[in-house]
C-alpha cells in the first residue's frame, strides 16, 4: 500500500497497488538513469537492427503451417477429427484475423514485453471457436496467498480482465519462472537507450548542417540583451542544411571556439555497428539476416540453418507443447494427439538444393514420392503410384528386395 498526502494536511488518500507496480514506481522515482522513454516500443522499433530482429522473428513463426497428428505405436498419422482446430489454426483464427497474423502478433507481443498471450474462445461443447491475442503491454501476474488461484491481468478495450491460465495460449520471449516474461525492452534495454540516444545525435548533427556546439567570445562587456542577440543572429547563419559549409567572418575581437567531439572521435559508426551485433546476441538471429557482418552465400546458408535451429526451434518447441496442452483434450494427449510447427517450410532453399534433398531421402527409403509431391503442393501420382518406398539398392522397392525379387 502506497500513501500520497494531499495539499491540506488533514486529507489523505490512499492507492492500492500490487507488488510489481510498487517496484516500477519506485525504479522510476529512484532511478539514477532514467530511460524510459528510451525503451518504449515507439522509440526501439526506430532502430533498423532492432525493428529487422522484430519482422524477422515474428514473420518466421506466422509461416510456420501447424500439422495436428496422432502417434500410435510407430506410426504417426495426420488427425481428422478436430474440425474446429483444423479451422481455427489453418483457415482462421478469429473472425477478423488470420492465423499467420494471429501467430505474428503473439511473437511481436512476447518479443517486446515478454509474453504473448491470446485467449481461447471455446463453445457449450468445449469445441474451440476463436483464438485472440490479447496486448501484453503493463500484463500483471496475480495470484491468491489463501487459495493458490493464479490469474493474468490485461488491459481489454480500456478495461482490465483477469483471465486463468488454462483459457491463455501463453507465449514467452525469456522467462525465468514461467509466469513472467521478459521481452526485448527488458534484456536490451541498455542497448536501445544507447542505440536511440546515438540516433537523435546523428540527426541532430545533420540538421545543423554538421556543425557542433562551441562558445562565441566577445572581446568586450555585453549585457544579456546583446549576448541572446548575438547567439541568434549567429545560430541563424550556421545551422541548418541550407547553411552547411557557408564561410562565416566574424569582427570586433569576436572568437569561437568549438565543443564537443566530432562523431570519428566518438567512433560514431563503429558504435552504431556494436548495436547490431547486440541485437543479435540478444535474439539469436545471424547479423548477416540483419543486413551486416560477413556476407557469403555458403557461410550465410549456414547460418541461416544455424538461426533456426538455435533461435527459432526453441520457441517452436514451447508453442508446440504449450498448444497441444491447452488445445487438446486429457483424453486425446493420453491417445497421443500432438502439434507439429513445421520449420522445414523455412530451408526450402533453392530448386538444386531440394531436388538433392528429395533425391537422397527417396533414395535412403525416408520419404515416398508422393510425400516429396505433396511438399511442393503437387497432387499424388495416380493410382498409387507415388506410395512405394525405394532404396539403393538397384533402386528397386523396399518390397521387391526383402522378398528376393530384386533382378
Amino acid at each position: 500500500m502506497i500513501a500520497s498526502q494531499a495539499a491540506a494536511a488533514s486529507s489523505v488518500t490512499y492507492t492500492e497497488l500490487d507488488y510489481e507496480a510498487m517496484l516500477r514506481r519506485i525504479e522510476r522515482i529512484f532511478s539514477l538513469d532514467n530511460d524510459a522513454p528510451e525503451i518504449a516500443v515507439a522509440n526501439a522499433e526506430r532502430l533498423s537492427p532492432v525493428a529487422a530482429a522484430h519482422r524477422i522473428l515474428t514473420d518466421s513463426m506466422a509461416v510456420l503451417p501447424v500439422a495436428l497428428r496422432r502417434k500410435q505405436g510407430g506410426e504417426r498419422q495426420e488427425l481428422d477429427t478436430r474440425s474446429d482446430l483444423d479451422f481455427v489454426l489453418h483457415s482462421r483464427m478469429n473472425e477478423t484475423m488470420s492465423p499467420a497474423m494471429g501467430k505474428k502478433i503473439l511473437m511481436s507481443q512476447a518479443f517486446w514485453h515478454g509474453l504473448g498471450a491470446a485467449y481461447i474462445e471455446r463453445d457449450a461443447l468445449g469445441r474451440v471457436t476463436g483464438l485472440y491475442p490479447l496486448q501484453t503491454a503493463g500484463y500483471q501476474y496475480l495470484k491468491d496467498k489463501d487459495t493458490g488461484q493464479s490469474w493474468y491481468a490485461f488491459t481489454v478495450d480500456d478495461m482490465t480482465r483477469k483471465f486463468q491460465p488454462g483459457d491463455l495460449l501463453l507465449c514467452f520471449f525469456e522467462t525465468y519462472d514461467g509466469k513472467h516474461g521478459r521481452g526485448m525492452l527488458d534484456l536490451a534495454r541498455d542497448t536501445v537507450a544507447t542505440d536511440r540516444a546515438a540516433q537523435r545525435y546523428l540527426r541532430k548533427f545533420y540538421v545543423n548542417g554538421g556543425r557542433l556546439s562551441g562558445i562565441l567570445e566577445i572581446d568586450s562587456d555585453a549585457d544579456r540583451a546583446t549576448r541572446d542577440k548575438v547567439r541568434e543572429e549567429f545560430t541563424n547563419y550556421a545551422t541548418g542544411m541550407d547553411n552547411a559549409f557557408k564561410v562565416a567572418i566574424l569582427d570586433k575581437g569576436f572568437k569561437y571556439t568549438s565543443l564537443g567531439i566530432s562523431q570519428s572521435e566518438a567512433q560514431f559508426i563503429e558504435s552504431r555497428s556494436f548495436s547490431v551485433e547486440e541485437v543479435a546476441r540478444f535474439t539469436g538471429i545471424p547479423e548477416f539476416m540483419l543486413q551486416s557482418g560477413k556476407q557469403s552465400y555458403n557461410s550465410n546458408e549456414q547460418q541461416q540453418l544455424v538461426f533456426v535451429t538455435n533461435a527459432l526451434v526453441p520457441h517452436v518447441t514451447m508453442w508446440e507443447q504449450e498448444w497441444a496442452y491447452k488445445l487438446f483434450t486429457d483424453a486425446e494427449l493420453r491417445d497421443g494427439c500432438y502439434m507439429r510447427f513445421n520449420v522445414s517450410a523455412l530451408m526450402r532453399g533453392d530448386d538444386a538444393t531440394r531436388s538433392k534433398f528429395y533425391q537422397t531421402m527417396v533414395y535412403s527409403g525416408i520419404y515416398n514420392l508422393d510425400e516429396c509431391r505433396a511438399l511442393e503442393e503437387m497432387n499424388p501420382m495416380p493410382d498409387g503410384l507415388g506410395q512405394n518406398f525405394f532404396i539403393t539398392k538397384n533402386l528397386d522397392t523396399v518390397g521387391h528386395i526383402v522378398r528376393g525379387e530384386v533382378k
